[in-house]
């Protein structure tokens, strides 16, 4: 940098940083620093400024009057960075240690010269410590980390949310839902297994929904319903005259009309044998030919099957053919039972109280007893039974809030309150006040601590401590 002007004024007194910064700082690329340093076209410094004395361990005026040449060799400056502005003629940027205080900072140092180009003065200005730098690129980086972390669960949020109806929050779920995003873009053939009732139909839409396949058609074909006379027919399809009763123009098969989407096989344990051979050469060769026909139809679609069956049990008992089982199981996903994922209860229920409340024009909630008992109980039917339940206490339950006492039979236990206290003379005050000492009683005999109680009831710990100092004595 070259800078020629008139200095008067700028030094008589005292250095006038700001006027100082109007002439060396004209494209306002600096910040205006405290810590300076001006020394005249010898190296020798005119000026300290306090802070900078302050800010580096030097006593007032102790290097004032002092070369910088001086001050570079004996160590007190590594770099000098005044030194190098001296010889260089330019602008200087760079790291300069003071060794006394074993401090790095950032300086710049610039060479002003007056009206006729003479070098006049060299003023630097620590703008930052390497210890400052480090610690703003530390927490850059943490930034950095913090935005791809918040970005990826947008993106996912936003995923879920256009692409999916799953919902969940235990770890097993969202271990599945890392899954199905991974493979959901693939061609290879998915493999979904599981108890009945734990959704392995759902899983398969949203894995269509979210791939590059969305767009296409999903066809589900479920194998245990088809009648075996009719099945290769349903899948493969005819053409005219195939056999007696067939339709006159034939027929596209549910194979045929998945191309360019998704064909989602449920139950593909129940295959019979021919219709198993017929599959695995469908998978090898992607082409089918419809009953009756003599053409090749090439075909382009994912395939998904389920089964709520041990297939590797079926291949050793001789149901299943081997080479059929290892071209289905490239991508195993096995979505647990719902008593194996208690987190998931709660928001399941919320999810199916609000869709059949708005699906039939009813305002209900649960109570803390229905909420414990649906988490405490073993749900052998798995999602299928939680939603016909809900289903059924939106319908026949005419409280607006759903308790233990509504449950059908087949449901009733332990957790229905005894009749005698349902039963017992007093007003309603006195009713609720005994019916809430049962349940504070039952929970704290279930759970033992008042944190347990708390989590179990929906309510805070402190209430849950004074209701058992109230009830848990009687």
């Amino acid at each position: 940098m070259s800078q020629s002007t008139n200095f008067s004024g700028l030094f008589d007194d005292d250095i006038n940083l700001k006027a100082l910064f109007e002439i060396i700082n004209p494209e306002n690329n600096l910040v205006l620093a405290d810590d300076m340093m001006l020394s005249d076209a010898r190296g020798i410094i005119l000026r300290v400024s306090e802070t900078y004395e302050k800010n580096f361990g030097f006593a007032h005026d102790s290097i004032v009057g002092k070369s910088a040449f001086d001050l570079e060799s004996d160590g007190t400056f590594t770099p000098c960075i005044t030194a190098e502005v001296i010889r260089q003629r330019k602008k200087i940027t760079a790291t300069q240690t003071i060794n006394h205080t074993h401090k790095n900072v950032m300086t710049v140092g610039i060479p002003l010269f007056d009206n006729s180009g003479e070098l006049k003065y060299a003023v630097c200005f620590n703008t930052v410590s390497m210890e400052q730098i480090n610690a703003i690129q530390q927490n850059y980086r943490h930034l950095q980390d913090s935005l791809q972390q918040y970005s990826q669960e947008i993106a996912e949020l936003r995923t879920r949310a256009t692409s999916t109806s799953l919902i969940f929050k235990s770890a097993s779920m969202n271990r599945l839902w890392t899954l199905m995003q991974n493979t959901a873009n693939t061609k290879a053939n998915i493999l979904i297994t599981g108890e009945t009732g734990v959704g392995k139909s759902a899983i398969a839409k949203n894995i269509h929904a979210m791939s590059n396949r969305s767009d296409g058609p999903f066809i589900e074909v479920n194998c245990a319903v088809l009648h075996e006379n009719l099945i290769e027919s349903e899948l493969f399809g005819y053409e005219k005259g195939a056999f007696t009763g067939a339709s006159a123009s034939g027929k596209i098969g549910k194979i045929e009309l998945a191309n360019h989407g998704t064909l989602f096989l449920d139950e593909i344990g129940e295959l019979p044998p021919h219709i198993q051979s017929k599959l695995l050469q469908l998978i090898q060769e992607k082409t089918i030919e419809r009953l009756s026909g003599t053409k090749k139809i090439e075909l382009d679609f994912r395939l998904i099957v389920a089964t709520n069956r041990n297939l590797e049990e079926e291949v050793q008992r001789g149901l299943f053919r081997s080479d059929l089982f290892y071209r289905l199981n490239v991508i195993r996903i096995h979505i647990p039972p719902l008593r194996q994922r208690q987190e998931d209860i709660y928001p399941l229920a919320y999810q199916f109280l609000a869709r059949f409340c708005d699906e039939y024009n009813k305002t209900l909630s649960f109570s803390p007893r229905f909420q414990a008992f649906l988490e405490q109980y073993d749900w052998p039917g798995n999602v299928r039974q939680l939603e016909n339940l809900i289903e059924r206490m939106v319908i026949t339950v005419q409280d607006p809030i759903i308790d233990v006492t509504h449950l059908p039979v087949e449901y009733t236990g332990e957790a229905v309150p005894p009749a005698e206290l349902l039963a017992q003379a007093g007003t309603l005050a006195e009713r609720m006040d005994a019916y809430e000492g049962q349940i504070i009683r039952d929970a704290y005999r279930r759970c033992g601590t008042t944190v347990a109680v708390a989590r179990e009831l929906g309510i805070s710990q402190a209430t849950a401590a004074r209701k058992i100092a109230k009830y848990a004595a009687r």
